[in-house]
C-alpha cells in the first residue's frame, strides 16, 4: 500500500455506497471514509450469542444434566457446528450475509426451545446440542463476510479481531453463573440468555444492517461493478495480489483452525473437566475475561502494525511455546490448584485468542466474494469436525494429561509449520485491497 494512502484523506466521492443508505448518526468519519457503526455492533451482538450459545453443550455438562453422556457436550455440537457452517456459508452466497445470519441466529432460538420443552430426554437434548451447535460455529461465516466487505481496508483487521471478542464475553456470561449459584439456577439463567441475547441479535440485523456492497454487484443486485464496489469501500489503496491458489489455501487455514479450535475448546472446557475438577468453570471464566483483553489490546495496537504473515507465525509460536510450559509444569509439579499454576492456565489464552486473531482476519481475506462464504464454510467444516472428534476422544478415552498433551502439541506443531509456509509461499493481505480477489487480473495468477 502507498505511503499517503494512510496520510491523506481521500476525496469525498470515494465514500461507500454501504454508507450512503445508512443514516448519518449511524456512522464517525474515520480519517479516509465513514465507518459502519450500526453494521459493527449489530455483528458483534451477534458475536455475542456465538459465545453464549457455544459454551452451551459444557455448561449443560457441567451442571449435571447429562450425567455419562459429558463427553457429547464436548465434541456434538462443534462437529455440528462444522456442518453448521457449511450450511450458513452457501447460505451467505447466495441470499447474502445478513440473510444467512439472520437464519442462523433464528436456529439457536429453535434449538432452545427444544431443549426447554425436552430436557427431560437425552435425545431432545441431543437435537438441541446440534441445532445449537450448527447456528453458533455457522454465525462466525456471515459476520466475518460482512466486516471484510463493509470496512475500510485499513480498519479491517481490527474490526474482524474486536468483533471476535464479544464471542469471549459471551463464554465468561455462560460460565460466571456456574461459579456463583446452584445447577438448577445455572441452567435457568443459560437458557434465558441463549434466547434473550439470539432475539436482540435479529432484532438489531434486521433494522441496522445492510448487505454489503461487494456481494451486491458480484451478484447483479445493484448496477455497479465489482471493483467499482471495492473502491467506494477502499478508496484507491493497492489490491491484494495472489501468489498461490485455492487448494494451498484451503489446506493451510484448515490445519491451522483446527490447532485454534483444539485449543480454544481445550483450554476453555476440556482440561478443567477432564483433568482439573477444582477449577471447572474457573478455568472458562478465566479464558473468557483474558482472551476479550488481549483481543482488544492485540486488535487495536497491533494487527494492523505487522504483517498478517509475522502476526500468524507469532500467534501460533507462542501456542507451541505456551502449551509446552503448562505441558512441563503439570509433568514436573502434578499440580491441580494454586497461584502458580493459575498463572500458567491463563497464559494459555494468549495464544488461544491471538491465534483466533490470525485465522479470523486469513479467511475471509484469502478467498473472492462470490465464493467467500462457501469457501469459508469448507474450511470451517473440516476445522471444527476434525476439533470436535479430536475433543470428543480426548474426554472419551481419558489418557493421563501428560500423554494428551503430547497428542495436542502434535496437533500445534504441524500448525506452526504450516504458519511458515504461508511465511514463505503466502501473499500479504495488511490493509490492501481485496478487489484483487475478484479483479479480472488476480484471474490470471494461481487462483484455482
Amino acid at each position: 500500500m502507498g505511503n499517503d494512502n494512510n496520510s491523506e484523506p481521500i476525496n469525498e466521492t470515494t465514500e461507500p455506497i454501504s454508507a450512503k443508505t445508512e443514516s448519518s448518526n449511524q456512522k464517525i468519519t474515520n480519517g479516509q471514509k465513514k465507518y459502519p457503526w450500526a453494521v459493527f455492533v449489530a455483528l458483534a451482538m451477534g458475536m455475542l450469542v456465538y459465545g453464549v450459545a457455544e459454551s452451551y453443550g459444557p455448561v449443560t455438562a457441567l451442571t449435571g444434566h447429562l450425567q455419562n453422556y459429558a463427553y457429547l457436550a464436548f465434541s456434538l455440537p462443534y462437529i455440528a457446528g462444522g456442518v453448521g457452517a457449511l450450511f450458513s456459508g452457501t447460505l451467505a452466497d447466495r441470499i447474502g450475509r445478513k440473510g444467512s445470519f439472520m437464519v442462523t441466529v433464528g436456529m439457536i432460538l429453535v434449538g432452545i426451545i427444544i431443549y426447554v420443552i425436552g430436557i427431560k430426554y437425552i435425545a431432545a437434548i441431543v437435537l438441541s446440542f446440534i441445532l445449537v451447535g450448527m447456528a453458533a460455529i455457522g454465525l462466525e461465516t456471515p459476520v466475518l463476510s460482512m466486516i471484510a466487505e463493509s470496512v475500510p481496508a485499513h480498519l479491517r483487521g481490527k474490526s474482524l479481531v474486536i468483533v471476535q471478542n464479544f464471542g469471549n464475553i459471551g463464554v465468561a456470561l455462560m460460565f460466571i453463573p456456574a461459579l456463583l449459584v446452584s445447577s438448577s439456577a445455572t441452567q435457568e439463567a443459560a437458557t434465558v440468555f441463549l434466547f434473550v441475547v439470539p432475539l436482540i441479535a435479529l432484532l438489531l440485523a434486521w433494522g441496522l444492517v445492510h448487505e454489503s456492497e461487494p456481494w451486491n454487484a458480484i451478484k447483479g443486485k445493484k448496477n455497479v461493478d465489482i471493483e467499482d464496489a471495492w473502491q467506494e469501500q477502499d478508496g484507491k489503496i493497492e489490491p491484494v495480489k495472489p501468489t498461490i491458489g485455492i487448494p494451498m489455501r484451503f489446506l493451510i487455514l484448515i490445519i491451522i483452525g483446527m490447532a485454534q479450535d483444539v485449543a480454544f475448546v481445550y483450554f476453555t472446557y476440556t482440561m478443567g473437566y477432564t483433568y482439573f475438577y477444582s477449577l471447572e468453570g474457573v478455568i472458562a471464566v478465566i479464558g473468557g475475561l483474558t482472551m476479550t483483553v488481549v483481543g482488544v489490546v492485540f486488535g487495536i495496537l497491533f494487527v494492523e502494525r505487522v504483517s498478517r504473515k509475522a502476526f500468524t507465525i507469532f500467534s501460533y509460536g507462542i501456542l507451541v511455546g505456551f502449551w509446552g510450559l503448562m505441558w512441563v509444569f503439570e509433568a514436573l509439579t502434578h499440580s491441580t490448584a494454586g497461584l502458580v499454576f493459575l498463572t500458567v492456565i491463563t497464559l494459555l489464552f494468549i495464544p488461544g485468542e491471538v491465534t483466533w486473531a490470525s485465522r479470523g482476519m486469513l479467511e475471509p481475506e484469502l478467498f473472492p466474494t462470490g465464493k467467500r462464504g462457501t469457501y469459508m464454510s469448507v474450511v470451517r467444516f473440516a476445522v471444527w469436525g476434525g476439533a470436535g472428534i479430536i475433543n470428543g476422544v480426548l474426554n472419551f478415552y481419558v489418557l493421563p494429561f501428560v500423554y494428551a498433551a503430547a497428542i495436542v502439541m502434535l496437533v500445534f506443531a504441524l500448525s506452526l509449520v504450516m504458519t511458515i509456509v504461508w511465511q514463505i509461499k503466502g501473499f500479504e493481505t495488511r490493509s490492501l485491497s481485496l478487489s484483487g480477489l475478484d479483479s479480472t487480473k488476480s484471474k490470471s495468477r494461481p487462483e484455482k
